[in-house]
């Protein structure tokens, strides 16, 4: 008999869901709180007024685009939240993005923090092509609700998507503009391949890349685990 998608990842990943529709308005306000003090996100909106409500629109549109065009995973209570971009098509498309929803950003950010955040995506962009040409994961973006954040639930989000990488030997990829989440994320076997200042902003951006685990690399793990 043939396990449904859903039903096969809840059962080999009961810890967690497939972003259902009736959920998307909690996932959308968990992002926003996730990133409301994110320093790209202080950047392009200043404004603390602005910022949550800004900061919503612009990730529940990443939410949008990746539910039609790749995966979102969240947990059976909505405390976080993992949008991918598969190996066919990892690189955000213009038509995609203005279908999600994010032809609007420009008068929800203001112009000028618009065009703060175009200068990023600009950079990121050229980051993501030059070190991760081929076929990937893209992990457009990962957020965990701040009152949840230390127990290891991003981890969990990612599991479903290492797992089925490691299984066709892709890598997976992703930016983040917060230098103390490269070591969350080298625990979870990504490395950092580049790192890029944007003009007129002094934090940067690092690109990291996780290698696919082979087979045999994971039994000796779970060797090692059950020890």
């Amino acid at each position: 008999m043939l396990t449904h998608p859903s039903e096969e990842l809840r059962l080999q990943h009961p810890e967690v869901n497939a972003l259902a529709e009736r959920d998307f308005a909690q996932a959308k306000a968990v992002m926003g709180r996730a990133f409301e003090n994110y320093p790209l996100l202080l950047y392009v909106a200043p404004d603390e007024r602005r910022r949550l409500w800004a900061t919503r629109a612009l990730y529940g549109s990443v939410m949008r685009y990746c539910l039609s065009a790749g995966e979102v995973f969240t947990t059976p209570d909505v405390a976080g939240t993992a949008c991918w971009l598969p190996p066919h098509r990892p690189f955000p498309t213009f038509l995609r993005m203005v279908r999600s929803g994010m032809l609007k950003l420009p008068f929800q950010l203001g112009w000028t923090g618009f065009s703060r955040l175009s200068a990023f995506d600009t950079v990121a962009e050229k980051m993501h092509h030059e070190y991760a040409p081929g076929p990937h994961w893209y992990l457009w973006a990962i957020g965990i609700d701040p009152a949840r954040q230390g127990q290891g639930l991003g981890k969990k989000l990612m599991q479903p998507i290492f797992a089925q990488a490691d299984a066709a030997g892709l890598p997976c990829y992703l930016e983040t503009h917060k230098e103390s989440n490269t070591v969350i994320y080298c625990r979870c076997g990504f490395r950092i391949v580049c790192e890029a200042q944007v003009p007129g902003h002094p934090g940067k951006i690092w690109g990291m890349l996780r290698d696919a685990v082979g087979t045999d690399e994971r039994n000796t793990a779970k060797g090692s685990e059950s020890r």
